[in-house]
This record gives C-alpha cells, sequence and structure tokens, in this order.
C-alpha cells in the first residue's frame, strides 16, 4: 500500500482508538477526559479530510474505508446516547440538591424563629429549666 494510502487507514486507526477512549471515559463519567478526546479528534478530523481529499482509493479499499466510518458513526451515535443519559441523570439530581437546600433552609428558619420566640425577660425558657 503507498504512503498515502497508509497514511489514510493509520490516521482513520487513531481515530478508531479516541472513540474507544471516548467511550470508556463516557462510561467512567470521566467528562473531563472526553473534551480532551474530543479536541484530539477534532484536530484528527481534519488531518483525515485532507488526506482523503489527496489519496485514491482502489474500489475496496474505498469500501473498506467507508464501512469504518459507518461503524465510527455507528460507535459515536451510541456515545451521544449514553451522553444524554447521563445530562438526564445529571439534570435529575441537580433538581434533588435544589429540593435539599430548601428543605435545609426551611429548618434554618424553623430553628431560628424557635430560639427568638423562647426567649422571655431577656433570659431563655430553656435555660430555667
Amino acid at each position: 500500500m503507498p504512503a498515502l494510502r497508509r497514511r489514510l487507514f493509520v490516521l482513520l486507526g487513531a481515530y478508531e482508538d479516541l472513540t474507544d477512549r471516548e467511550t470508556s471515559a463516557l462510561r467512567r463519567g470521566d467528562i473531563g477526559y472526553v473534551l480532551a478526546i474530543q479536541e484530539r479528534k477534532a484536530r484528527l478530523t481534519e488531518s483525515l479530510q485532507a488526506a482523503r481529499r489527496t489519496t485514491e482509493l482502489s474500489s475496496d479499499e474505498s469500501a473498506a474505508f467507508h464501512e469504518r466510518v459507518r461503524s465510527l458513526h455507528a460507535r459515536e451515535s451510541g456515545n451521544l446516547d449514553t451522553l444524554r443519559v447521563q445530562m438526564a441523570q445529571n439534570r435529575q439530581a441537580t433538581r434533588e440538591i435544589g429540593q435539599a437546600v430548601q428543605r435545609s433552609r426551611q429548618v434554618r428558619r424553623g430553628y431560628s424563629s424557635i430560639g427568638s420566640g423562647l426567649k422571655t425577660a431577656g433570659s431563655s425558657v430553656l435555660g430555667q429549666a
């Protein structure tokens, strides 16, 4: 295989590897790493596009290339589905945290009103027990 064709398939292999790493990172919930991978994939995509424009492939090579790209699209679609599920879970957790904060504030207000309501003539009713 001539050097340009080999380079194209090496770049495609690197993109597949990054997609595998992205899938693993999403499953772990490591969004920081996913973002880093996304940046690398964006740069790699530019190189892949340039290499594809300048590389002539046989019909078999072209079919193999397009099949691998279709497979990548399916995997990335699965990654997007995973991300959507995680985002929905995060939104639900955020709502639950907001509700817990609201309940805590109500309890705190309750304690504040109890403390001020128990004082009589400069001393606390609880202190006279």
